[in-house]
């Protein structure tokens, strides 16, 4: 089978997005499948920021490689001259929604506009694929049917060894929030939550890149240097594999303050690291966190909720130990890897009808 999978964007910047691309095209290629994308590291240099030029190199390169299947990811901006191009050449599309940008923004016209201009784009796919149930619900309310959606989950790694022994540490007590910094992610809530916490009992690590935003990230840093909180709160940037398997196994208590989440594999990873997770009540994020099983959900931008939240599972170790024990208990259940690359080739191979 021959592939084109597209998936470029304004900025080239490592997300959870990017990744899920790349592994599941290394994966289709191990399958024997020929894959060509377009991304930033093949296309001319300066192009993405050139949208026309862009438009149509995405839809020369799709006309000249005659594909199979034409996999889209985001490239909303990119991918309009594709979807003209479509209506005449009709090559199979499958689009993945890893996010439903629009959330991202204030209610009114915009908004609106850019809804349209997703759903005009969707329209010219033989299947969508979405990461969770409400990445489908919100798919659904573009007018799609259900049956022209699949979820399937990202999936993590699902490393052997057990989750470490929390019972006996000792203060302080980590708490780890895991995402880049940004507004979505909205680290700043967080940290003003933390603000004035009593003695020594805590430390909070903002492990994630500071590069996708990086006004909001100095902003960040600002709070907690103007705030007197550089012994409490660190700020580690980007994490390799490694480091950040560690910093989940070191952790205590998963913070995900995040304003809006599609899935949220921190969230997952962390869960199998057998971690309590606080985080808000939004999106996916309820199909990862049950409320008072495996963690504590409070309503977005709520300051006080999270202070308090946190709170209670710093001073109550046995319910912290408790509901670690369930979240990795809920993780079994969750997609590996594995799980994620075998149902994603079976959708690729039923959208193309190869």
């Amino acid at each position: 089978m021959k592939l084109v999978f597209v998936m470029l964007g304004k900025r080239d910047f490592r997300s959870g997005g990017y990744d899920f691309n790349f592994r599941m095209m290394r994966y289709l290629e191990s399958r024997g499948h020929e894959v060509e994308a377009v991304h930033f590291s093949t296309v001319p240099a300066g192009l993405p920021e050139r949208s026309l030029r862009a438009c149509r190199y995405v839809a020369a390169a799709v006309r000249r490689a005659r594909p199979d299947l034409v996999i889209v990811s985001k490239s909303y901006q990119y991918a309009p001259m594709l979807r003209i191009m479509n209506l005449f050449w009709g090559y199979p599309v499958l689009y993945l929604m890893h996010h439903l940008e629009w959330n991202d923004r204030r209610p009114g016209i915009r908004r609106r506009m850019y809804r349209s201009w997703v759903r005009w784009l969707l329209g010219m796919a033989g299947g969508i694929w979405a990461n969770s149930e409400n990445t489908a619900k919100g798919i659904e309310e573009l007018g799609f049917s259900r049956n022209s959606i699949t979820v399937i989950p990202p999936g993590f790694d699902k490393t052997p060894e057990p989750p470490p022994d929390r019972s006996g540490r000792k203060p302080p007590l980590r708490l780890l929030c895991a995402g880049s910094l940004s507004p979505r992610k909205d680290q700043l809530t967080l940290v003003r939550a933390m603000e004035g916490w009593e003695g020594n009992d805590v430390t909070l690590q903002l492990a994630g890149s500071t590069e996708s935003d990086p006004e909001y990230a100095r902003e960040v840093k600002t709070e907690i240097s103007e705030k007197g909180m550089e012994k409490m709160v660190t700020v580690s940037g980007n994490l390799k594999r490694e480091e950040m398997d560690r910093a989940f196994r070191r952790a205590d208590i998963l913070v995900h303050p995040a304003r809006w989440e599609a899935y949220g594999m921190a969230v997952a990873e962390g869960m199998w690291q057998g971690l309590p997770v606080v985080a808000c009540r939004t999106a996916a994020i309820p199909e990862l966190v049950r409320e008072g099983e495996n963690g504590l959900l409070v309503p977005v931008g709520d300051q006080l909720a999270m202070r308090k939240a946190v709170e209670l599972l710093v001073d109550n170790g046995e319910m912290r130990l408790q509901m670690g024990r369930k979240s990795r208990m809920f993780a079994r259940d969750l997609f590996d890897w594995h799980d994620t690359e075998e149902a994603f080739l079976e959708l690729v191979t039923k959208i193309s009808g190869v």
